[in-house]
């Protein structure tokens, strides 16, 4: 049903998508490609490195060169995002003016860059043309422009951005990008646009009205609730409507640092208000510790009308077992139950937690070799021991939590010791790893 069924590989932090084996990333894309899932985009992580001169750039392209290959190697499209931001090393007179962010969503971070100075412009486009020049014969499919989180101008000549900078950068990336790849698919990204109001849904839809010739997909989400203009008012350019949920962070610090973090009942409520007008779209992932909230998500796509709960039921039973269907299901309830007061800043449920604690050991008991020593159980079942040490015992220190962290760095090949001053999002809490410029 849906013509992009995507994958958002948010490939930066030195998390899964920067540093599992090739092998493991293949087996992974297959699997994705069997629930449905025909486009993988990752991130091109401008933001690991100073300049191209910086030996991670050359890893980044190598790594980017690989993605497009095991893409392609089964069937699925493949493209990467473009925005205005790049590399730490970027001039400081080129630099982007400060956003006015009072919702904190926009983000100010990240290196963006100023379109509407001239010079600017040049070191956006001469940085495009080389990384496309680096990546020759790598085989792009689409291109998705990003215009906040991170990007972004404040400037009077670029605002509002979504609208204004944005829009024009996109158009003239476009033209570049097509040069390289004459059937180049375009996606447009709305993400947080009018945070606070600003006229941006309605300065695109006026700016794509005169000509959308260079667009194929208008994609549109935010971290709550689905915005309400390409609902209620239509989408900019009518064209096809995408979203992006948001499958990874929501009630989860670190990034999958506790393990698992199913939350089917929110993708429901989320995709019901949407199902009508949506046609595929591209979750946004972190790592795979969200791997029952992508099955969910992209069958969606496959089958507007198909339920969280059918999904589930498929899924335990193909990696778990057909035996344990039921228990599972009411053990993913409890886990979300859990994360949604944590998340409200709410009390927990200590009867809750506990209870789930008791159906991950049943189960475990259960199952067959092969899938408890799969990491697909592994994290769920990491996830109700975390819990139960977290909210009702001693804390993450206890030698159950550190057994299961340390688990989970291992499963997420995470750093014990890193450089990386983003790594601890995306790392679990183990107390002795170490964050060399002080983050933990």
């Amino acid at each position: 049903r849906g013509s992009m069924r995507g994958m958002y590989f948010a490939s930066h932090f030195h998390n899964w998508y920067q540093t599992a084996p090739e092998e493991e990333i293949a087996r992974y894309m297959e699997d994705l490609a069997l629930w449905g899932v025909n486009a993988i985009k990752i991130c091109f992580p401008f933001l690991n490195f100073k300049d191209w001169d910086d030996p991670e750039a050359d890893k980044a392209v190598e790594m980017t060169r690989r993605y497009a290959r095991l893409a392609h190697d089964l069937g699925l499209q493949f493209g990467i995002g473009a925005g205005n931001t790049f590399f730490s090393g970027v001039p400081d007179h080129l630099r982007a003016t400060r956003l006015p962010d009072p919702t904190h969503r926009r983000g100010n971070h990240g290196n963006p860059v100023c379109p509407s100075i001239p010079e600017g412009h040049e070191f956006i486009m001469e940085q495009m043309e080389e990384l496309f020049d680096r990546l020759d014969g790598a085989g792009l499919d689409f291109l998705v422009f990003w215009p906040y989180d991170e990007g972004g101008c404040g400037c009077d000549q670029c605002s509002p951005w979504g609208s204004n900078g944005f829009l024009k950068l996109s158009q003239d990336l476009t033209r570049l990008a097509r040069k390289h790849y004459p059937e180049l698919k375009t996606v447009l990204s709305t993400w947080v646009f009018d945070t606070p109001p600003a006229g941006e849904w309605e300065g695109l839809s006026q700016t794509l009205a005169e000509g959308n010739d260079w667009l194929d997909y208008i994609l549109a989400d935010s971290h709550e609730e689905f915005p309400r203009y390409p609902l209620d008012v239509g989408v900019p350019g009518d064209l096809p409507l995408i979203n992006f949920p948001e499958i990874s962070m929501w009630g989860n610090w670190p990034w999958g640092g506790v393990g698992a973090n199913p939350l089917p009942s929110r993708f429901q409520h989320l995709w019901d208000s949407v199902k009508q007008k949506v046609s595929g779209g591209f979750p946004y992932s972190e790592g795979i510790y969200e791997d029952l909230n992508k099955a969910v998500v992209v069958q969606y796509y496959w089958d507007a009308d198909r339920t969280a709960k059918e999904t589930l039921s498929e899924y335990i039973a193909y990696e778990f077992s057909p035996d344990v269907t039921e228990d599972v299901l009411t053990l993913i309830d409890l886990l979300e139950s859990t994360a949604s007061h944590s998340y409200r800043k709410e009390p927990v449920t200590p009867s809750e937690i506990e209870r789930a604690y008791e159906l991950a050991e049943s189960v475990n008991n259960r199952l067959p070799d092969w899938a408890k020593k799969g990491w697909r159980w592994e994290i769920v079942q990491q996830r109700a021991i975390l819990d139960r040490e977290k909210y009702i015992g001693d804390g993450l220190e206890t030698p159950e939590a550190e057994a299961a962290l340390l688990r989970l760095m291992e499963i997420y090949h995470s750093q014990m010791e890193t450089e990386d001053p983003y790594h601890h999002r995306v790392r679990p809490p183990l107390k002795r790893a170490v964050s060399l410029n002080g983050n933990k």
